[in-house]
């Protein structure tokens, strides 16, 4: 069963994932051993589904962060939806988040590109040729 103990491992390990577990042991207060298994425990039953890396975006040269609202538009004659939509939106190296939505836009994506220029082409050459693309609305991040 998740517990306090637990919650407290997961948000430390959200900060850091990668700390050594007596950094974890120290912090929680309990044994090293004991973490260990709660974080095995955890990563077996799906609470834990994976480490990630978090980029320093400017410095990778994607430092423009936008969000782009799609409206889909069943084509024709096709059996393409908004699932096929989003699946193939995921291939885009650009496009870091596909979610489908409820309420006026459909699809909404984020999006991490290095200049106005390549949001530009992104949205205008690539996302708006796509079947099922009806109307975009992109916000750009001020800051976060």
């Amino acid at each position: 069963m998740f517990d306090k103990k637990d919650e407290r491992i997961l948000a430390l390990l959200r900060k850091n994932a990668k700390q050594r577990m007596s950094q974890l042991a120290k912090k929680t207060g309990l044994p090293t051993t004991t973490v260990y298994n709660r974080i095995k425990k955890m990563e077996r039953e799906g609470i834990i589904s994976g480490y990630t890396v978090l980029s320093d975006y400017k410095k990778i040269g994607r430092g423009i962060t936008a969000y782009i609202l799609i409206t889909f538009e069943r084509v024709k004659g096709k059996g393409y939806s908004q699932k096929d939509l989003a699946k193939r939106l995921k291939s885009f190296e650009e496009i870091e988040e596909v979610d489908i939505v409820t309420g006026e836009t459909d699809i909404v994506i984020k999006v991490r590109v290095g200049s106005i220029e390549e949001l530009d082409n992104l949205i205008i050459n690539r996302l708006r040729a796509l079947p099922g693309v009806d109307k975009t609305r992109t916000m750009i991040v001020l800051s976060s």
